[in-house]
């Protein structure tokens, strides 16, 4: 069973019916269905404009920007901080959302409609919260701390989806209440607005939010330590981090995957989710809509649709030495292909290296148990194994045994839409990210010990079930020994940092090794200053003897950094909005 405490629904349904008689001052009374804007500027308005703004954290404006629904905006960010890193394909085949094909090879350009998609998405929101914004700077007899405290998430939720806008596009405005947002330019960088919102909102915000899923003190300063990080400003970021760690009630978990698990949602590490719920009789409103296609859909599974595909690249770098370390330098060479190219029906046995546990609770494989589905049987759980590869997602995977419950009974396209919440911030980002700023510092102890925990935090959790089979044809009889671990496990804590270049690759491995495909590698790669360098490596590796023939050519340039500004926008405010130069 599912234990979840009462939390804010990401969802609003604001219905607003205003009655009126047959007087002769009919002409004076709002229409039937119509609202009021001066109804809305009370607590109960402005509270309801502001969770229609938290409703948007999903990525998803149904009804409203339908060009915008199918994840160019989610909060997962799998297609722009997934897709074009070293860590993921595209997954399902080519010929579905073609868009996705341009992004993996670097070669969008300013008419694809993703791009106004994203942008579409994320600045409804905004104006969401904005709204909440004017209505409460309206409203009169709101006592002065929860007036303080609804303003502070109006100004966190603003900065949240302007953030959103600006990993993906270099040049951005920012909009705020009471302007014409049509005439807002977007020649002067951002930061400094996202900065003092989220100030605003560390000030004001409570540590513990009247409802889970509210943004809290801590949430709003592990968000600016980001922003932060982003414009390589370590000593600021410093002292924030330094503050969750020290005074923050948080804890890392016991377990990895908890992170992961529906049945540990809002758990002691978590700092900021965003929430979904299912069969609560708003059909997919509330649910995690974002997952939708993130799924393998093998016969025996049965979802949808295999996009998501974790690259040969990551899987290796899980790999290991005989210390239980690393390959810093060394894990693209011999690179484990598994079983790419060999279908479900012929013989494979997993590899044998020495591998970090993490990668099996992180990549779906060949001959692994898959959560409870039971081991995953190769090639027949995705479309086209050839182009893509022969790795699934993991991570946002549920439990077979809450089938029903955590994923949704209402009739969608996509089977498995669930309520697995995303843990988009945790006391884990908090302590590596502080690791990053020790070795910038060179204070190589420092960033040592949190390393280490988090390592240490992962050790001993292994996926538990060796398959004994090696083969999975319909007539193969399925044997797993559940005492012994399901691959070659061994992971241990660095023994030193030797030199401070070698501390800063160990910190950027940890941080791709317990982020991976949660939608933040890309903005890592490029933050780092890396991302030319890794990315155009990686394809060399990835795609050596011919693999994934459908991304050959693909080549990575400093242009690449950023997105073009959507085509359609810069006509809607022609003279207005600038592109960016590089496209």
């Amino acid at each position: 069973m599912i234990m979840k405490k009462p939390i804010l629904i990401i969802s609003v349904f604001l219905s607003l019916f205003l009655l009126h008689g047959c007087s002769e001052e009919f002409l004076d009374e709002k229409p039937y269905g119509a609202i009021n804007q001066s109804l809305l500027n009370n607590e109960e308005g402005v509270n309801s404009l502001l969770i229609s703004a938290y409703a948007m954290l999903d990525g998803y404006a149904a009804g409203e920007n339908p060009s915008g629904n199918q994840g160019e905006a989610s909060v997962m960010n799998w297609i722009w901080g997934d897709v074009p890193s070293d860590d993921m394909h595209r997954g399902d085949q080519t010929g579905g959302w073609n868009q996705i094909n341009d992004v993996e090879r670097y070669e969008v350009r300013s008419d694809n409609e993703w791009l106004n998609g994203a942008w579409g998405v994320n600045y409804e929101a905004i104006s969401r919260a904005n709204d909440a914004l004017l209505a409460l700077y309206d409203s009169e007899d709101i006592p002065e701390n929860r007036y303080k405290q609804l303003e502070a998430e109006a100004k966190f939720l603003r900065a949240w989806f302007h953030f959103q806008l600006r990993m993906v596009f270099e040049r951005i405005p920012y909009i705020v209440e009471g302007v014409d947002a049509t005439q807002v330019k977007n020649d002067v960088e951002v930061w400094d607005q996202i900065e003092g919102d989220l100030q605003f909102a560390i000030d004001n915000l409570t540590p513990e939010p009247s409802d889970i899923g509210r943004a809290s003190m801590w949430a709003a300063m592990a968000f600016k330590a980001r922003v932060h990080l982003f414009q390589q400003e370590f000593t600021e970021a410093k002292p924030l981090l330094d503050d969750i760690i020290i005074d923050g009630p948080f804890q890392l978990e016991s377990h990895f995957y908890n992170n992961f698990d529906e049945e540990k949602q809002n758990n002691g590490e978590s700092i900021f989710e965003i929430q979904y719920s299912v069969n609560d009789g708003a059909g997919v409103a509330n649910s995690g809509i974002d997952h939708q296609t993130l799924y393998p859909r093998g016969p025996d599974v049965g979802l949808c649709c295999a996009y998501s595909a974790p690259s040969f690249d990551l899987f290796n770098a899980f790999k290991v030495d005989e210390n239980g370390l690393p390959l810093l330098d060394e894990f693209q060479e011999g690179l484990l292909i598994e079983d790419y190219g060999i279908l479900t029906t012929e013989s494979f046995t997993p590899t044998e290296h020495l591998l970090d546990p993490r990668v099996d609770w992180t990549i779906g494989r060949r001959g692994i148990p898959f959560l409870d589905w039971g081991p995953m049987s190769g090639s027949d759980w995705m479309l086209d194994q050839l182009n893509m590869g022969p790795f699934l997602n993991k991570k946002i995977m549920w439990y077979k045994r809450n089938r029903g419950e955590i994923s949704t009974e209402s009739s969608y396209w996509a089977s498995g839409v669930n309520g697995n919440n995303f843990r988009v911030l945790r006391l884990g980002h908090v302590l590596l990210w502080r690791a990053e700023v020790a070795v910038e510092e060179n204070d190589l102890s420092t960033a040592l010990s949190l390393v280490n925990l988090i390592r240490n935090r992962a050790a001993d959790d292994m996926v538990m079930g060796k398959v004994l089979n090696d083969s999975f044809g319909p007539n193969d009889q399925i044997e797993i020994d559940e005492t012994q671990p399901a691959a070659n496990y061994k992971l241990e804590p660095y023994p030193s940092f030797p030199s401070q270049e070698y501390a800063r690759k160990a910190v950027r491995h940890e941080i791709r090794m317990e982020f991976a495909l949660e939608g933040m590698r890309y903005f890592d790669l490029r933050r780092w200053g890396i991302a030319e360098e890794t990315l155009n490596s990686y394809l060399d590796s990835e795609l050596d003897g011919g693999r994934l023939p459908w991304l050959n050519g693909a080549n990575y340039g400093t242009e690449d950094d950023y997105w073009p500004i959507p085509q359609v926008q810069l006509d809607l405010q022609n003279g207005i909005l600038q592109q960016d130069p590089d496209h």
